[in-house]
């Protein structure tokens, strides 16, 4: 059997090229590059959680921004690189409880939960948490059915972690922008925590924004979008992020019809096919 040091055998009369030998004590630094992202985003979460538990509620904020940002990034540095590993879905998986379980619980709970409702409000923050464990359990076995480093599919399978975590932070966040200063009544909060808790864990779909695609008419006017965007979180950025996060969720019944309409296409095809 040959080993790494010996050199291939000529093919074609081309001459011997020998393997390069590779140090078993080194890795190249591109593969560590998608697992440093995930170790900033769960660190962020970390973080969140001091700032929230001394009452930093901005700052607890921005750090669950900071791991939004973060996650977004790793999985697609990680197929850029093409170092996608089980290792890595794992490990984002840990990283996205923390930050968008753990600390998006716990931070409405120190807000608002913990003063108006007491052990109602604790309960809440660990039913989020509950589900949103469940969630993201849920997508790692469903990863594992997948091929390693397969395209992202257009919808999800109820709403993602991050996503939910955006939407359920909208009432503290709206509570620290300068333009509306608006404080949510603990029903509503409350309320609101536990139904996108429920739709964490939902079978229903869910447009993917990774995989969608858009037809290229619309491409200056999406540019267009994300200027005012821009503009929007430059002068007020918790309200931007609030009303993105809400943004997001009306898409729901649009997510329900697609995914309706392409399972009658696949249906359809099938039908042709037999």
């Amino acid at each position: 059997m040959q080993t790494e040091s010996e050199p291939m055998t000529e093919l074609e009369g081309k001459p011997a090229r020998r393997r390069r030998r590779v140090n078993p004590e080194t890795i190249p630094l591109r593969k560590l590059i998608p697992n440093l992202m995930t170790a900033g985003a769960l660190s962020s979460g970390v973080a969140s959680l001091h700032f929230a538990q001394s009452g930093q509620f901005a700052k607890a904020l921005g750090c669950v921004v900071i791991a939004f940002v973060l996650d977004g990034l790793d999985g697609r540095a990680a197929r850029y690189l093409k170092v996608t590993s089980r290792f890595g879905e794992k490990f984002d998986s840990i990283a996205d409880f923390t930050a968008f379980g753990a600390a998006p619980a716990f931070l409405l709970y120190q807000w608002q939960l913990k003063e108006g409702l007491g052990v109602w409000g604790a309960m809440i923050a660990a039913f989020y948490c509950l589900c949103a464990a469940f969630r993201l359990a849920r997508f790692t076995y469903q990863a594992r059915q997948q091929k390693l480093g397969a395209p992202v599919g257009r919808f999800f399978q109820g709403l993602p972690a991050p996503a939910c975590a955006s939407a359920v932070l909208v009432p503290p966040m709206l509570s620290v922008s300068d333009t509306v200063n608006w404080v949510s009544p603990i029903w509503l909060t409350a309320t609101y925590t536990v139904v996108l808790a429920l739709a964490m864990i939902s079978t229903l779909p869910m447009i993917s924004i990774k995989g969608t695609r858009i037809n290229r008419k619309l491409a200056k006017p999406f540019m267009l979008v994300a200027g005012v965007i821009t503009i929007g979180l430059i002068f007020d950025g918790w309200l931007t992020a609030s009303v993105l996060a809400l943004c997001y969720l009306l898409t729901f019944p649009l997510g329900v019809i697609l995914f309706a309409r392409q399972q009658r296409a696949a249906a359809q095809s099938a039908a042709v096919a037999t």
